[in-house]
């Protein structure tokens, strides 16, 4: 019965061991990826079109990699998550801005009356014999 009890307690005190010196990994995958949607929010025109969503994200990624300096991985990954959602907002702000103005002007073109050159695009080539 000892034996078992000795078993027992080297086990034990195996596992608090190995629970102790376990970190959690860190985060870099996900900051490159809220870098990332920062960087697809920009290229939308996210600056012009959701600059507070877009200062949001990027306020968090600066934040998130200062805690990953720091060793604090659960929060620097959740500000990094946070950061990424902010920046696929603003990208998708700006892109419906964007789609937005271009239909509204297309809205606007099929207003006006055909010109001269709109007309003549639309006539056939060949002359139709009557």
């Amino acid at each position: 019965m000892t034996i078992r009890l000795q078993d027992c307690s080297f086990v034990l005190v195996a596992i608090f061991c190995a629970g102790c010196s376990a970190r959690e990994p860190s985060p870099t995958n996900r900051i490159t990826q809220a870098d990332i949607a920062i960087r697809a929010a920009v290229e939308a025109k996210a600056a012009d079109f959701a600059p507070t969503e877009l200062q949001s994200a990027r306020d968090k990624l600066a934040q998130a990699r200062r805690l990953m300096a720091a060793d604090k991985y659960t929060e620097a990954r959740r500000l990094a998550q946070s950061a990424q959602v902010d920046a696929e907002l603003a990208e998708a702000k700006a892109e419906t801005t964007v789609m937005r103005r271009a239909a509204d002007q297309i809205l606007r073109g099929a207003d006006k009356p055909a010109s001269e050159a709109e007309r003549e695009s639309r006539k056939p080539l060949v002359s139709q014999p009557q």
